[in-house]
C-alpha cells in the first residue's frame, strides 16, 4: 500500500541536494542560496545550532506501519528518539545533523516516503479527513483522491515553485473536518442526481491574516478534480504576488484581482486544461476490509471496570463496516517516542496495512480494529508514553511548538498545556457529554496560526504584554469558531490575559459552558448566545488582578521556562507588530461602531457612538506619523494638523474634530453617519498604506531620491540624530521609521535608545525592513545605534 507515487527523478534529486549539503559545508554554497535548497526538502534549521528538523510527507495522513517504524527506527539512530505528528497530518524528524540527511532521505525512498515539498513554496502535503473511508455518515471515501492527486501533483516539476505555499484537503463529510474551506483549495465531498463529486473552495487560509474560501463550484463530478485543481494552479503561478512573501499567498491574489477578474482566469485555464486525463482512482487498494478479522498469533484480550469503560467512551468509536472500531490515540503535544512506535505499528501490523492515519489534532488514528481486540490496544496505550488515561478534551488539544523552537514565537504553548490538563483534571468538569467532548482548543505561539487558533471553539495565541515597563507573556483569547457549513467562521476576540492565568481562565470557561453542554448545546451556541460577554469578562477580571514584578515575579517567566521572560530569542522584531496591534484595536472599535450604527437604527446612543467614531478615527493612524498624544485634546489638534491639514482626510470631517476638541455633543449625536464615514475613510487610508507607512498620495508625491538616479544632494546632510531615549515600544521603532522614511538610500540615523526592550527591539524590526545596523554601542545607561538606510 503506498500513498503516493514518488517520480522517478526523485533519486537524482537526493543525488543533488547531497551535493549541496556537501557545498554548504565546505563553504562552496552560500547560506542563503541554501536555504532555497534544503526548505523545499523539508529540512528547517533548529533553534539549537547545527540541528534540524526533517518533514515526512504523509497524504491524507497515511501510512503503513512498516513505514512507522522506518521512520521510528531513523529517529532513533539520528536525532531525537521520537515522532512528531504536526496539524497538516505529516511526521517530523528533530535534532537531525545535516550530513546525516541524505542517508535518512535515501532510506525514506526505499520505503516509498518522501520529504519533497516538506516545505517553502511548494505544493504541500495533501490533507483528508482522518476517518475517511469509515465514518458512518460521509458522503464517500476521499482518500483514493487525496492519495491521486498527490502523486500526480508531486510528479509536475511545476508544483515547486509557487508564488508561496499550495495546500489542499479533502474532506469525507459536509460538515467539512479536514478544514477543506480553510485551505488554498478545498474539496468537499458530495452527491448531486446520485453521482459522487465536491463542493470545492478557494483562497481560504489562516495565518496571522486568515481568510475563510469561496465557493468555486457548487459541485463538480469526482473525475474534475485533477482539472479544478491543475487550473487553480496555472493561475497561481502566472499571477500570484513573488515580490512580497506577506502578500503571495492565494488568499490575497483573490483579493488582489477581484472575484470576476478570479473567476474569468479561472474559467480560460480550466478550459485549456479539459482535455487531460483525469485522476486514477484506486479504491481497492483503500478499502477497509471486513479481512481484518482474519488475525492469527493473537490472543483477544478483555477489561471490565469504570477506567476501561471509559476510554471507550471517551476514544472508541464504531466505524461503518460492523465489528470494526477505529481509536484515537492522544500524545503528548503531537510526540510519540521512538520505542513506543515501533511497539505500538508492530501490533498494528497484524490487522493489515490499512490501520493507521494522522490527524488534525496531533494524534494517531487507529482503523479497522476488530471489537474483540479492543482490550489488547488499550492495554498497549496504557503502557507506553500516550494521553490515554486523560480526557478526549485533554487529549486533543493543539499547541505549536511556539518559542522552544520557532524564531517567531512569543510565548510557549507547549509549556503551558500539561498546566492546563492537570487544572482541568481537578476541575470538576464534566468531560462525558459529547458537547464538551468535542470542544476544541488551540494555541499559537504567535499570530500566525500553526496551532490553528483561528478554528477553535477557544483559541489563544501569544502576545507581549507590559506592566509598568516590564514585559510578560501573554494571550489573545479567541473563540466562536465554527467548521460546520451553516455558522463556518473564524474565531472572534474576546481579551486576553497573562500566560500565568490561562490555565485557570479555561477552566472557568468550560465550568460556564458545562450546563448547556450537558443540555446538548454547541460551544458556537453558548459562545453566541451570552458567552462572548462572560468570557470577556473573565478576561477583564484577569487583567485587571495582573501583579506587578514586585508583587509577585512569576507572571515574568512563561510556562515551561527556566528564565524570566525575554524577546532577545526572537528573529524579527516586535515593534512592527506593536504598531499593528494599536491600529487594530482602534480599527475594530470603528467597525464595531459602524455596524450598530447599521444595524440597530433608532436605538442607538448617537451621542456616545459619535463620540466613540471621532475618537478612534482620529487615533487611529497618529502612530504612523509618530505621533503619541499625552491627552485628547492634543490627539484632535494632532490630527487635523497631519491628516485635514496635509488633504490626507478631506475637509468636511473638520467640524467633527472641532466638536470633538470642544465636546459639542449635540453636534456629535446630530452627525452619527459623518462620523461612520469619517471611520471608513480612516480604515481604506490604512489599507492603502505602504510598507513605509506613506500613504499612496504621499509615495506618488515622493521625489526620486538621489541615491537612486546616482546624484546626490549636497546641500543635505547625511547623518541625522534622534534621542529616543524616554520613548518606549513601539513608538521609538515608529519615530525611526518615519525618519528614514524622509532619508535618502545611503544616508545614517543615530539614535539613541534605552537599555532592555528598545534596544532588543528597534535595531532588530529595522533590519527586517531591509535596512542596515551600522553599530550598536552601550553609552552608560543606554544605547547609541547607527542605521543605514536601504533601497
Amino acid at each position: 500500500m503506498r500513498f503516493y507515487e514518488i517520480p522517478g527523478s526523485f533519486t537524482d534529486e537526493i543525488d543533488s541536494f547531497a551535493g549541496a549539503i556537501q557545498a554548504f559545508a565546505e563553504g562552496r554554497l552560500h547560506p542563503t542560496k541554501f536555504r532555497a535548497i534544503r526548505v523545499p526538502f523539508g529540512v528547517y534549521e533548529q533553534r539549537t545550532k547545527g540541528t534540524f528538523m526533517l518533514r515526512i510527507r504523509m497524504t491524507a495522513g497515511g501510512g503503513t506501519p512498516a513505514q512507522f517504524i522506518k521512520v521510528a527506527e531513523l529517529a532513533r539512530r539520528f536525532g531525537k528518539p521520537a515522532v512528531h505528528v504536526t496539524t497538516r497530518q505529516v511526521l517530523q524528524l528533530h535534532d537531525i545533523h545535516l550530513a546525516d540527511v541524505p542517508e535518512i532521505v535515501r532510506e525514506l525512498y526505499g520505503f516509498g516516503l518522501s520529504c519533497r515539498g516538506g516545505g517553502g513554496n511548494t505544493v504541500r502535503n495533501i490533507m483528508a479527513s482522518s476517518d475517511s473511508g469509515i465514518h458512518p455518515s460521509e458522503s464517500f471515501d476521499v482518500t483514493p483522491h487525496a492519495v491521486a492527486l498527490s502523486s500526480r501533483m508531486i510528479g509536475e516539476d511545476d508544483s515547486w515553485n509557487f508564488p508561496r505555499k499550495f495546500k489542499i484537503s479533502f474532506s469525507s463529510t459536509e460538515r467539512d473536518n479536514a478544514l477543506a474551506a480553510f485551505n488554498d483549495l478545498g474539496f468537499i465531498a458530495t452527491h448531486r442526481d446520485g453521482a459522487r463529486g465536491f463542493t470545492v473552495f478557494v483562497a481560504g487560509g489562516m495565518g496571522c491574516r486568515p481568510r475563510l474560501g469561496k465557493i468555486l463550484h457548487d459541485f463538480i463530478a469526482e473525475d474534475r478534480v485533477y482539472h479544478v485543481c491543475v487550473a487553480v494552479k496555472n493561475l497561481y503561478l502566472e499571477y500570484g504576488n513573488r515580490k512580497t512573501k506577506n502578500a503571495g499567498r492565494l488568499r490575497f491574489l483573490w483579493e488582489e484581482l477581484g472575484e470576476t477578474a478570479f473567476r474569468e482566469i479561472y474559467g480560460k485555464e480550466l478550459e485549456k486544461v479539459a482535455g487531460r486525463a483525469p485522476l486514477a482512482l484506486d479504491h481497492s487498494a483503500f478499502e477497509n476490509r471486513a479481512s481484518a478479522f482474519q488475525v492469527s498469533g493473537v490472543a483477544a484480550k478483555y477489561f471490565a471496570g469504570s477506567h476501561f469503560a471509559g476510554w471507550q467512551a471517551q476514544y472508541v468509536t464504531d466505524q461503518r463496516q460492523a465489528g470494526l472500531k477505529s481509536v484515537l490515540i492522544p500524545l503528548h503535544l503531537g510526540d510519540i517516542g521512538a520505542e513506543d512506535t515501533i511497539r505500538l505499528s508492530r501490533f498494528l501490523a497484524k490487522f493489515g496495512e490499512n490501520v493507521i492515519r494522522l490527524t488534525m489534532t496531533q494524534n494517531i488514528l487507529v482503523r479497522n480494529l476488530p471489537e474483540q481486540f479492543l482490550g489488547n490496544l488499550y492495554e498497549l496505550v496504557n503502557e507506553i508514553g500516550t494521553l490515554s488515561h486523560l480526557p478526549r478534551l485533554c487529549g486533543e488539544i493543539v499547541a505549536c511548538t511556539g518559542a522552544n523552537t520557532c524564531t517567531t514565537g512569543v510565548c510557549l504553548p507547549q509549556g503551558v498545556v500539561p498546566v492546563m490538563q492537570k487544572f482541568l483534571v481537578r476541575s470538576g468538569v464534566n468531560f462525558d457529554s459529547m458537547k464538551m467532548k468535542n470542544v476544541r482548543v488551540n494555541i499559537s505561539g504567535c499570530p500566525n496560526s500553526c496551532g490553528q487558533h483561528h478554528v477553535g471553539d477557544l483559541g489563544f495565541y501569544g502576545r507581549i504584554a507590559r506592566k509598568e515597563g516590564k514585559t510578560f507573556p501573554a494571550y489573545w483569547v479567541i473563540g466562536g469558531a465554527s467548521i460546520a457549513p451553516a455558522t463556518r467562521a473564524f474565531g472572534e476576540k474576546c481579551g486576553w490575559v497573562a500566560a500565568k492565568d490561562l490555565p485557570r481562565l479555561l477552566v472557568d470557561i468550560l465550568l460556564r459552558y458545562q450546563h448547556e453542554a450537558e443540555a446538548g448545546r454547541s460551544f458556537k451556541e453558548y459562545f453566541d448566545n451570552g458567552g462572548k460577554d462572560e468570557i470577556a469578562a473573565l478576561c477583564t477580571r484577569y487583567c485587571d488582578l495582573i501583579p506587578d514584578y514586585a508583587t509577585d515575579e512569576s507572571y515574568y517567566t512563561d510556562w515551561g521556562a527556566d528564565e524570566e521572560f525575554t524577546t532577545a530569542h526572537m528573529g524579527h522584531g516586535e515593534c512592527s507588530a506593536g504598531i499593528y496591534d494599536m491600529i487594530e484595536v482602534a480599527m475594530n472599535s470603528i467597525r464595531e461602531a459602524i455596524d450598530v450604527t447599521e444595524r440597530a437604527g433608532s436605538e442607538i446612543d448617537a451621542r456616545e457612538l459619535a463620540g466613540s467614531l471621532v475618537s478612534n478615527s482620529a487615533g487611529m493612524l497618529l502612530v504612523t506619523r509618530g505621533i503619541d498624544p499625552a491627552t485628547e485634546r492634543e490627539m484632535y489638534l494632532e490630527f487635523a494638523k497631519n491628516f485635514i491639514d496635509r488633504g490626507l482626510v478631506e475637509e468636511r470631517f473638520r467640524p467633527l474634530v472641532r466638536a470633538a476638541l470642544e465636546s459639542d455633543f449635540p453636534f456629535l449625536a446630530d452627525h452619527v453617519d459623518l462620523a461612520a464615514d469619517l471611520g471608513r475613510t480612516m480604515i481604506q487610508l490604512y489599507h492603502g498604506m505602504d510598507n513605509r507607512l506613506r500613504f499612496k498620495c504621499e509615495a506618488e508625491a515622493a521625489p526620486e531620491l538621489a541615491a537612486d538616479t546616482g546624484k546626490k544632494n549636497e546641500t543635505r546632510s547625511p547623518e541625522i540624530f534622534k534621542d529616543l531615549r524616554g520613548v518606549a515600544c513601539p513608538m521609538n521603532f515608529v519615530k525611526t521609521k518615519v525618519e528614514l522614511a524622509r532619508m535618502q538610500i545611503g544616508d545614517f540615523l543615530r539614535i539613541l535608545l534605552d537599555d532592555g526592550e528598545p534596544v532588543d527591539n528597534v535595531p532588530r524590526s529595522v533590519k527586517t525592513e531591509g535596512h542596515g545596523i551600522v553599530s550598536r554601542e552601550r553609552q552608560g545607561d543606554h544605547w547609541q545605534v547607527v542605521i543605514e538606510k536601504k533601497g
